[in-house]
């Protein structure tokens, strides 16, 4: 018997119990090593430049209004200088890694949120929170990544940056969020992940959408064409593998041998 996941996160399967019952769980991987990153700087792009905020005034007629060739609303900001601060550093992280340093950021790892000895490619948590400008996710949903940027977390992030998440909803408390968003101590969020989701239409990013400086997508970050023509192909082999009695791309229980 065979659970075949039509995506990396397997957080929805139960993996002790298909492990205690013989049940083998395959998922994807790396079909979305482009699309992620791209829509990553997608919405760091669209955040640090106030894209959305100044598309929604010309549309409501300010620049008529302003009578002039321009208008100041909303802050831009380059890049080029800004520091990148990444949360997982799987292929997805790495690859955004790779374009802020194209982009002539400054790129830094975060160690694991409390470890004692971060290695030297890693900066501890804390102060990867304090120094960056940008703020990215890249980690799986875990018992220990579950609700790891809260209140105190949002309370070290002295530089007021863009956080971005692309990974999975529940390593944000909502809640602290939108006290961070809009007390002014976070500069600017863009999701495409939400606990529920779909969220309720009275959820706390939903109610956030009312800000110039948050962006909510539909989970989408995972769906160019390319990658989901991508992940259907690698899903087939994976069921054609098993079925060949040589499964491929098995995820082990957390915390069991490989």
């Amino acid at each position: 018997r065979m659970v075949a996941v039509a995506a990396t996160g397997t957080d929805v399967v139960d993996l002790p119990t298909c492990a205690a019952r013989g049940i083998v769980v395959s998922n994807v991987r790396g079909y979305a090593a482009n699309t992620v990153p791209e829509h990553t700087f997608a919405l760091i792009f669209a955040l640090r430049r106030s894209i959305i905020a100044y598309r929604d005034s010309v549309r409501a007629g300010r620049w008529q209004q302003a009578g002039q060739f321009c208008y100041f609303d909303y802050p831009i900001r380059d890049l080029t200088g800004g520091t990148l601060g990444l949360i997982g550093d799987g292929v997805l992280g790495q690859a955004v890694a790779a374009i802020g340093r194209a982009l002539g950021m400054r790129v830094i790892f975060a160690a694991r949120k409390g470890a004692m000895r971060p290695g030297a490619l890693y900066t501890p948590f804390e102060q990867v929170l304090a120094r960056s400008d940008v703020i990215s996710l890249h980690c799986p949903l875990t018992d220990q990544t579950r609700g790891m940027i809260g209140e105190p977390e949002f309370a070290l992030m002295a530089r007021k940056p863009l956080l971005v998440n692309t990974a999975r909803g529940g390593l944000v408390d909502e809640a602290a969020l939108e006290r961070a968003l809009r007390s002014g101590r976070l500069g600017g969020a863009g999701f495409d992940v939400t606990v529920p989701e779909p969220p309720p239409a009275d959820s706390t990013l939903m109610r956030l959408l009312d800000l110039p400086n948050f962006i909510l997508t539909p989970h989408v970050a995972w769906a160019s064409a390319e990658a989901v023509q991508a992940l259907a192909d690698q899903l087939v082999e994976n069921i054609e593998a098993f079925q060949r009695g040589a499964p491929r791309n098995i995820v082990a229980v957390p915390g069991s041998p490989e």
